[in-house]
């Protein structure tokens, strides 16, 4: 093969010719970057909070609950009242557990109720407590349970029966 002009390959011909296949080496090189700067910690983003969701927050914390036990001495036997007030809060359920654990659901109206319980007549004397639950907050009233009455003894005279003296 002969070649009709004599190649020649000067010094800037080579350079350009290599320069393709270096690329990727000079490319790889360090480079000086910019100094690091420390930022500062983030805080989380903010919630969005639907109005609705304020004023459920402001009512479960402007709701108080108070409980109370009528009569606060009860004989084994008898019955008690409990009466529950509710403020911030006009309806919805209470839910009154007794001393034995039995629960009960109550109405609230006009943020009030009671429920009438009845002192188990085999129930040992002693101070009980009775709980009640209304949303997230509780409420304790305590009573005491008495000894019930002993029978009273009739004096009678067994010989007469027809009422006469």
């Amino acid at each position: 093969m002969r070649f009709a002009k004599p190649f020649t390959v000067t010094i800037a011909g080579a350079a350009l010719i290599a320069l393709p296949f270096a690329g990727s080496a000079l490319a790889d090189g360090a480079r000086p970057q910019p100094a690091p700067t420390a930022k500062a910690p983030h805080a989380e983003p903010a919630q969005q909070v639907r109005k609705d969701d304020k004023h459920k927050d402001a009512r479960r914390q402007a709701i108080s609950l108070k409980v109370a036990v009528n009569p606060s001495r009860v004989r084994a036997g008898s019955s008690y009242g409990v009466t529950i007030l509710v403020r911030g809060l006009s309806s919805g359920t209470a839910v009154v557990t007794s001393p034995e654990g039995k629960s009960y659901r109550v109405s609230l109206s006009d943020g009030r109720a009671t429920k009438e319980l009845t002192v188990p007549s085999r129930a040992r004397a002693g101070s009980k407590t009775v709980t009640v639950k209304v949303g997230n907050k509780t409420a304790t009233a305590d009573f005491t349970v008495v000894a019930p009455k002993e029978p009273k003894r009739q004096d009678r005279d067994d010989r007469r029966h027809d009422g006469r003296k």
